[in-house]
């Protein structure tokens, strides 16, 4: 995924690394064993629009690529462009990895019954 911020573009990858990142933040130990439910979290947060975790999300893919963006450049995304087209394509993008996209339609197809 790509995204011009004054006149830089910005690629996100969600990847492995960034399936990584997600569960170490979003697990929980239970009785021993450690509950991932990074995609889960992250999926359901979006659904509701949660500008916070928009951000996580896209600071997370932008992890490991040149140049880094930062939650100053996504404030001004935002502010000239909005949000919702933004968050239809990071959902987008999520269906379409394979280390996120059978979560990610899953949860979006529940979601719609």
């Amino acid at each position: 995924m790509e995204l011009t911020i004054d006149e830089k573009l910005f690629e996100c990858k969600f990847g492995y690394g960034f399936l990584k990142e997600i569960n170490k933040r979003y697990s929980v130990d239970r009785g021993g064993m450690q509950l991932k439910l990074g995609i889960g979290a992250i999926v359901s947060n979006l659904m509701l629009s949660d500008v916070d975790t928009l951000f996580e999300v896209l600071l997370i893919g932008n992890m490991t690529e040149k140049p880094r963006m930062t939650v100053k450049h996504l404030e001004e995304y935002v502010e000239k462009n909005g949000t919702k087209d933004l968050f239809q394509e990071v959902m987008d993008e999520l269906k379409k990895s394979e280390y996120t996209g059978m979560m990610t339609s899953k949860m979006l197809e529940e979601a719609q019954t």
